[in-house]
């Protein structure tokens, strides 16, 4: 579930950000809407690294640090339920970690859509 979640608010980061880049008269990268996540999150990753001149140094910086890690760790567990590359379970350690995790995520991604709207701004 906590997987589930965390691509979800993926997809609204991008959502938004193709929105924005829309706006602006810009063609959103193709795998921007390609409907395997790990695209979609690889995409989103280069598109706001691409923007980060517009981006305030401090959000840039948890989300170069931050991004890439919580969504890899959660969605690594997520992975090893669906997905399951060995007979091993899923060890409690990794639950709790996703669950420690996922509130920073959720944080880092509030902060990220409420910068969205303020950088993508219509050209004329």
């Amino acid at each position: 579930m906590i997987g589930a979640a965390a691509e979800s608010m993926a997809l609204d980061l991008r959502d938004a950000v193709v929105a924005g880049a829309t706006r602006t008269g810009r063609t959103p990268a193709k795998d921007l809407t390609d409907f395997r996540i790990k695209r979609v999150i690889d995409a989103l990753y280069k598109e706001l690294e691409m923007q980060q001149g517009g981006m305030p140094a401090s959000l840039w910086e948890q989300f170069q640090a931050y991004w890439p890690a919580f969504i890899q760790q959660i969605r690594g567990a997520r992975n090893d339920v669906g997905h399951p590359a060995s007979v091993e379970p899923v060890t409690p350690e990794t639950v709790h970690a996703a669950l420690l995790i996922f509130h920073e995520l959720a944080a880092l991604t509030t902060k990220l859509l409420a910068w969205v709207p303020t950088h993508y701004k219509m050209t004329v």
